[in-house]
């Protein structure tokens, strides 16, 4: 079989679009809505890949304080730890994006009638929930 000359050159676009994340490519409120999706679908790998790495350090700490503390009883995951202290999604009416300025973005979440926001932060991967702030506070 004989290649037409542009045929590697389509097969490695192919090959190019295919390997593309596309999750790096989604607006803010699109990766919220990816982290709500996941939260519904129950699946905690997606949902924690959607948070920040800040986030996600805090958070292992977080679990490996509450593990030391427990003397052993509580594993030390922060996976588990957060999903576990997270419930389901309430009924999201609207996500939307309420300002994005560079790296950092507020989406405004609608969920029974009250309106909230929550912080996202652009990191190589793509947009992420960042919740830093909030986990400092006591």
């Amino acid at each position: 079989m004989r290649l037409l000359p542009a045929m590697p050159l389509l097969l490695l676009a192919l090959l190019a679009l295919g390997g593309c994340d596309r999750a790096s490519s989604l607006p803010p409120d699109k990766a919220y809505q990816s982290f709500l999706e996941a939260l519904r679908r129950g699946d905690e790998k997606k949902a924690w890949s959607v948070l920040s790495q800040p986030t996600q350090e805090a958070l292992k700490a977080r679990a490996e304080t509450a593990a030391q503390a427990s003397g052993g009883a509580v594993k030390a995951n922060p996976v588990a730890f957060f999903f576990a202290n997270v419930p389901p999604p309430a009924d999201v009416t609207e996500v939307s994006v309420l300002r994005e300025e560079g790296e950092v973005a507020e989406v405004g979440v609608v969920s029974s009638n009250v309106k909230s926001q929550v912080r996202m932060v652009r990191e190589p991967s793509g947009w992420k929930i960042d919740l830093t702030k909030s986990l400092q506070q006591p």
